[in-house]
């Protein structure tokens, strides 16, 4: 079977459109399917006698068929976006029944915190509510950096213990 002029144009114009299309793609992967995508369109085209400049008419086919390429990835990222939403949402939603639990946990987290060591508390405090480093609570308190782990280590895993025990 013999290629139409329009084959042949886009044939001889390959190299030259597979560059231009991996350059706007970013994937000589998905430059290829594009690339296929085409040499499948401008196939089926008939009476390609009509057309005034083949070169030119396969040119804008490989950009149409990039821009639907872009289209169809960003209407792929909206709809994983809504899925997204969708299964996400209950989770994030406040509700009454959260808000009472979330208080009710913070309540026995005080509770814990009160229960602790008052030198304990503080170090966790300013290491974990105020930011202060291991190394400066260590300077400002007067105990060594490895002690100041041990504080902190002791209040998370009277935390933990209390987690584990909501659930």
């Amino acid at each position: 079977m013999e290629l139409t002029r329009l084959l042949q144009s886009f044939a001889s114009l390959r190299p030259r459109i597979e560059a231009l299309t991996r350059g706007r793609v970013g994937c000589s992967a998905t430059a290829e399917d594009i690339l296929q995508d085409t040499w499948v369109r401008l196939s089926n085209v008939r009476h390609d006698d009509a057309i005034d400049n083949h070169a030119a008419f396969a040119m804008r086919a490989a950009k149409n068929a990039a821009i639907g390429h872009f289209r169809k990835q960003q209407r792929r990222n909206e709809i994983d976006a809504e899925v997204n939403d969708l299964l996400w949402q209950s989770v994030d939603e406040i509700s009454p029944e959260r808000i009472v639990m979330g208080r009710d946990m913070l309540r026995a987290v005080d509770a814990a915190l009160q229960d602790m060591p008052e030198r304990s508390r503080r170090i966790f405090l300013m290491n974990r509510i105020n930011g202060v480093s291991h190394r400066e609570i260590a300077r400002q308190i007067g105990i060594s950096e490895e002690a100041v782990y041990y504080h902190i280590r002791r209040v998370v895993e009277r935390l933990a213990e209390l987690r584990d025990s909501q659930a």
